[in-house]
């Protein structure tokens, strides 16, 4: 094992980088940057969940090596930018950030360890954020100036005043947009955030850049040409699912790209729809999405392992 800074610190990195499905350092710095230089606080519940999962995870003892590689973080992250996002900055936000954070790693390894066949990904993030929400709501805490249920926008923001918003547009704007789906896979309602999310996945491979962007953009321009609420569109929450979803694909299907089209187009109508029975759709479309996409790989691959048997009991009758 690494000494206990370096330890430590990668620890940390990667998992911050594991947000985006990345295990790598630079990455890791690259996203913490990306959310400082748009929230300060969010930056803060951030760290401040990964130490919680961290904690948790040593104290109950789970594999040193995922540890590491973020696996216990990542979650946790997620849940302490979530946190600072729907509660004004006090006492009250930081426990459930730090109760959260733990509970996203306990999650995770029940996971891990339960039902491995299952790719966690995101889940326990949703989990405990869904947690959070219900104990807020049942114990009549103030949200930070935020629908949780309907509409999450920001102050300052302006409408664009046709349906088919994207259509008085320039490219600036559309590469503007297609940013800001990207950065808002981690809250945060920035292009800049989003510049340098794609800064860090260019650490690794300039082709998952290109997909996140695409994902991000197809998520737009779906939204415009069915009408979705164009607050919604604009602030890129029709993209960032997409971006999770074309990541994951692009990574562990390195072959068969031609089935990652569908899926974000898939996850981008999933939002649309949670969203239409007032549910904290986080990245449950990604979630989903993945799970289906895991599945019927699955069904495919007995199938295929059936016909080969059939062949071969043919071939020797």
């Amino acid at each position: 094992m690494n000494n206990p800074l370096e330890y430590f610190t990668k620890s940390i990195l990667h998992s911050s980088a594991q947000i985006m499905l990345q295990t790598n350092s630079v990455a890791g710095i690259l996203f913490l940057v990306g959310i400082g230089i748009n929230s300060m606080m969010m930056l803060l519940g951030c760290m401040l969940a990964i130490l919680s999962s961290l904690a948790a995870a040593k104290l109950l003892h789970y594999n040193g090596e995922a540890i590491q590689k973020g696996f216990y973080g990542f979650n946790a992250a997620l849940v302490g930018i979530a946190v600072f996002y729907l509660l004004p900055a006090n006492l009250t936000a930081v426990f459930f950030v730090i109760f959260g954070g733990a509970l996203s790693a306990v999650i995770m390894h029940f996971m891990i360890t339960k039902i491995p066949a299952i790719p966690a990904l995101t889940a326990p993030f949703i989990l405990s954020v869904w947690l959070i929400v219900l104990i807020i709501d049942f114990a009549g805490i103030d949200y930070a100036g935020v629908e949780v249920l309907v509409e999450v926008l920001p102050k300052t923001f302006v409408a664009p005043n046709s349906l088919s918003f994207i259509g008085s547009w320039s490219l600036i704007d559309l590469i503007r947009g297609a940013f800001r789906g990207i950065g808002q896979v981690m809250f945060q309602d920035n292009w800049l955030s989003g510049v340098l999310f794609c800064c860090a996945l260019l650490v690794s491979s300039y082709k998952t850049v290109l997909w996140a962007i695409l994902a991000s953009l197809i998520g737009l321009l779906v939204a415009n040409y069915l009408d979705f609420p164009q607050e919604k569109a604009v602030m890129g929450l029709y993209g960032f699912n997409g971006c999770l979803v074309a990541i994951s694909l692009a990574n562990y299907y390195t072959q068969k790209y031609w089935f990652i089209i569908p899926a974000i187009l898939f996850s981008v109508l999933l939002t649309r729809g949670l969203e239409q029975v007032t549910v904290v759709a986080l990245t449950t479309p990604f979630v989903l999405t993945i799970w289906l996409i895991v599945a019927l790989a699955n069904v495919k691959s007995l199938f295929d392992k059936k016909r080969k048997s059939k062949k071969k009991v043919i071939a020797n009758s």
